[in-house]
């Protein structure tokens, strides 16, 4: 089991929660991002009760603990994101950890006020995808391939930016014009790729990335010859916005908005919408109905059950 678990974890629930972090890790295979998210919030939640045992811990507790997050101002989502990993939690040690009485059972989530994704007009598109093409100021035609071919993947398939930094050579086949995208959960999913996308990932592939001898077979490498960071992606994306003259705040979810919401303004349905953006939820996908032109607002008020 991992040693790493944080050393403000009391005595009494580091054991039980480092038991939890592993069962996520080997059983769900969660990502490491989701078992940073546990750790964070499970530390925060141990600091609440340093001389608590997991035994002393009950339901009023954890109510009290989520309401003062409340008065300090924590977001709705993310109250919502604390109160579902505790449930989970509790729940692992009354199945696990020989908890006899669950004090999150009957935890509520607050409901998060939904808001419409931002997304670029297609006008904004263009100019994005223009300015990709001339890349930064003083950078090595190596880069401006490697961006240039980044920013048209993540409009092209609408893939989040962590799949796209991941994105390795043996799944992308553009002769077939289709990506392997490793989603959430580890689940896969085919991604059509548009020929002007896959012509600039061609581009990149045959002009700098074969003459590169590195191990990794990531596809999109810095000059070191390591996996490009979502970091790293997200400062450029943010140059090519200031010279593109767009004034929003871009970043890769605002691409990927873009992406999804354009489609379904050209007319796909929500449930191959759902596919290529690979929520496991249809309801995920429901929000971008808010954003779709009239006709299809029509259609989904006559046809759906719950459409009025």
């Amino acid at each position: 089991m991992p040693s790493s678990i944080q050393s403000s974890f009391p005595p009494s629930l580091k054991e039980d929660i480092e038991a939890f972090i592993w069962a996520q890790q080997i059983d769900r295979s969660a990502s490491d991002l989701t078992i940073e998210a546990y750790r964070r919030d499970l530390a925060q939640f141990s600091d609440h009760f340093p001389d608590r045992t997991l035994l002393q811990i009950e339901a009023n507790d954890l109510h009290q603990f989520l309401s003062e997050l409340h008065d300090k101002g924590l977001k709705p989502a993310s109250i919502a994101r604390k109160t579902s990993v505790l449930r989970q939690f509790f729940k692992f040690c009354c199945l696990e950890r020989d908890l006899k009485n669950n004090p999150a059972e009957q935890l509520e989530s607050p409901t998060p006020q939904k808001s419409l994704p931002k997304s670029l007009s297609l006008e904004q598109v263009t100019a994005l995808l223009k300015t990709a093409e001339e890349g930064l100021p003083s950078i090595t035609p190596f880069a401006r391939s490697r961006d240039c071919a980044m920013v048209y993947v993540l409009y092209a398939t609408g893939i989040r930016v962590s799949e796209l930094v991941g994105l390795t050579l043996d799944r992308v086949d553009l002769e077939a014009g289709y990506l392997r995208i490793q989603g959430k959960g580890n689940k896969e999913r085919i991604s059509p790729i548009a020929p002007v996308a896959g012509d600039k990932v061609l581009s990149y592939l045959k002009e700098f990335r074969e003459a590169l001898t590195v191990e990794t077979t990531h596809v999109f490498l810095n000059q070191q010859g390591s996996p490009l960071s979502r970091q790293a992606f997200w400062k450029t994306l943010k140059k090519f916005a200031i010279l593109a003259g767009i004034p929003t705040s871009l970043s890769p979810h605002v691409l990927r908005h873009s992406f999804a919401t354009h489609l379904l303004q050209s007319g796909i349905n929500l449930r191959s919408l759902q596919m290529l953006l690979g929520h496991s939820d249809l309801s995920t996908t429901q929000i971008y109905t808010h954003l779709a032109p009239e006709h299809l607002k029509t259609a989904h008020k006559r046809f759906h059950p719950r459409g009025e």
